[in-house]
C-alpha cells in the first residue's frame, strides 16, 4: 500500500506543481490588474478633486502632466477613455431623456394593436372552423 501511495505522489506532484504556478500567474495577473485600476481610479479622483481643492497654477500643472502621458502613452489613453465612459455610464442611460407620458402612450398603442390582431385571428380561425 506504502508504494502504491508513493507512486501516485511521484505522478501527481507535477501536475500539483503547474497548477500551483497556475494559480500564482493568475494571481499575479490580476494582482496587477488591481492596482493599474485602483491607481487610475485615485489620480481621476486626484484630478477631479483638484479643481475643488488645490490653486489654479497647481491644477493647470496636474493637467498638463496627464494631457502630456496621454499624448505619448496608448495605455494611459486606453485607461483615460475607460476610465470616462465607466464614469458617464450611468448619466448617458438617462440621456437624453425619454417622456414617461409618450413611452406609456406607445406602449398602450402597441397593446391595441397586439389585442386587436389577436382578436382578428380569433374570428378568422372562428369563421374557418364553423363548430355548430
Amino acid at each position: 500500500m506504502s508504494a502504491h501511495r508513493k507512486a501516485i505522489r511521484v505522478v501527481t506532484f507535477p501536475f500539483r506543481a503547474m497548477w500551483f504556478l497556475l494559480l500564482v500567474a493568475n494571481f499575479l495577473v490580476v494582482a496587477a490588474a488591481c492596482v493599474v485600476i485602483a491607481a487610475f481610479l485615485a489620480y481621476g479622483l486626484a484630478l477631479t478633486l483638484s479643481y475643488l481643492l488645490l490653486p489654479t497654477e497647481r491644477t493647470r500643472a496636474l493637467w498638463q502632466w496627464a494631457a502630456d502621458l496621454y499624448e505619448q502613452s496608448h495605455w494611459f489613453k486606453g485607461a483615460t477613455i475607460t476610465f470616462f465612459v465607466l464614469l458617464f455610464l450611468p448619466i448617458l442611460k438617462f440621456w437624453p431623456g425619454s417622456d414617461p407620458k409618450a413611452d406609456a402612450a406607445r406602449e398602450r398603442e402597441a397593446n391595441r394593436l397586439n389585442d386587436d390582431l389577436v382578436a382578428a385571428r380569433q374570428q378568422a380561425q372562428s369563421q374557418a372552423n364553423p363548430r355548430g
